[in-house]
């Protein structure tokens, strides 16, 4: 891949380092000529961050691919990490196992920017995230130094647990060159219920009350209209408001008995069963359903997640659906129906997007309510302009010196990722 240009800058140089060592030789020479790094695994969440202050040299991971060693029968694989989610779920299978993990484009998202970028999709409602899955990793520092953190085996793990810190770091503390994790056995089954409803609220209503029946799903998502486009077998529920859908995986039995209860739920409530998917079908749909959000687009988009507590969900999503109106953008709507995450997918079809200053004053106004009712807000896409006029991450808190004072220790010169983090980090 040649040409990274992130957020306007284009960097100097690309460098395509073949195993762990060479990318220390390289990042050795680099942080004696205090040249800064960005590190690109498959480029799916470049847009991710404030603008670099510097990109000097661009050192790409697609190098250190493929699998170091996998034991299906201890459940765990250590991997390269410029190694496809794709490419290492496909091994997996060979041995009824999977890596629980659906973020974006899995086909080009590699596992050492999934880690860096704490990315997931829907399934994390059951398996929870990277950060749940990863017990050990290997890192080149800034100055080419190589360390390790963790272990192959669970039980064996001991001391400070390093692989947390190292997720959703976004590059800035070191890149990672291997990764182990714990593995799950592939589901016998699945099937996938959607369900129509007049309004989101009553969508996590429903939601809430399928948590408290003892149901068990992989996943549960609620989408507005606009959002179901994106997704097979959702024709038949594209005049509905909302749509609230649930994905079981487990023995065909268990599957079928969720099915059969959560049906008996619906009936003489304000929602209407639109679908009933098979395994198959349940596999095509999630499969376009993770990349959803980040489908690609000709003109120009945002994207936005915002993250609250219940109680305020039903009234984020109307604000942010409120903030595509004052933008004149087409909104789709995504929320994480058991953790309550909101993505609003702001796309410019038929009108020409804002100034910088007014698109900037919506997204501010849009935090600022989702800050007074207990959430977080994140612009995790947006035009060049209005990032130099926003931080994107918005997060100030005690923790944040704490952040730098280790941002500081592990890159002293400020090299790797510079300015994209929180805080300017």
């Amino acid at each position: 891949m040649n040409g990274i240009e992130i957020d306007g800058f284009s960097v100097d140089r690309e460098e395509f380092p073949a195993s762990p060592e060479e990318l220390s030789h390289t990042m050795r020479q680099a942080f004696e000529a205090g040249a800064a790094m960005i590190p690109v695994g498959g480029a799916t969440k470049l847009h991710l961050g404030n603008p670099p202050r510097a990109a000097h040299i661009a050192l790409h991971t697609s190098g250190l691919r493929g699998v170091v060693e996998y034991e299906p029968d201890n459940m765990t694989v250590s991997v390269l990490s410029g190694t496809p989610l794709a490419e290492l779920q496909s091994v997996l299978r060979g041995s009824q196992q999977f890596l629980p993990l659906d973020p974006p484009h899995p086909e080009r998202a590699t596992l050492g920017g999934i880690v860096s970028c704490n990315s997931s999709g829907p399934i994390r409602f059951r398996y929870g995230t990277v950060r749940d899955m990863l017990i050990g990793v290997k890192i080149a520092h800034p100055d080419g130094t190589r360390t390790k953190a963790g272990g192959k085996l669970v039980k064996n793990v001991t001391g400070y647990d390093m692989c947390k810190l190292y997720t959703g770091s976004l590059g800035t503390l070191g890149v990672l060159t291997e990764l182990t994790f714990k593995v799950q056995p592939l589901c016998d089954a699945l099937a996938t219920v959607l369900i129509a409803y007049p309004s989101i609220h009553a969508a996590l209503e429903a939601a809430q009350q399928s948590m408290k029946s003892g149901l068990l799903p992989d996943a549960m998502e609620a989408w507005n209209r606009e959002a179901l486009q994106a997704v097979p077998y959702a024709a038949a529920s594209s005049g509905s408001p909302w749509v609230l859908m649930l994905r079981f995986g487990e023995v065909d039995a268990a599957v079928r008995w969720q099915v059969d209860k959560l049906k008996e739920m619906v009936q003489g409530s304000p929602g209407e069963i639109q679908n009933t998917l098979s395994t198959e079908e349940s596999e095509q749909f999630w499969e376009k359903a993770a990349s959803a959000r980040d489908a690609p687009f000709p003109g120009e988009e945002a994207l936005v997640k915002c993250s609250v507590l219940y109680q305020s969900a039903a009234e984020t999503a109307r604000q942010m659906q409120e903030a595509g109106q004052r933008l004149g953008a087409r909104t789709s709507l995504f929320c994480h129906a058991g953790t309550f995450i909101l993505y609003a997918r702001y796309l410019w079809t038929d009108s020409e997007p804002g100034a910088a200053d007014e698109v900037r004053q919506v997204f501010q106004d849009l935090r600022r309510q989702t800050t007074s009712a207990g959430g977080h807000a994140v612009i995790e896409k947006i035009r060049p302009e209005v990032k130099n006029a926003i931080d994107v991450w918005g997060y100030e808190a005690p923790a944040l010196e704490i952040m730098r004072r280790i941002k500081r220790e592990f890159d002293p010169k400020g090299l790797l990722n510079p300015g994209r983090f929180v805080g300017g980090i």
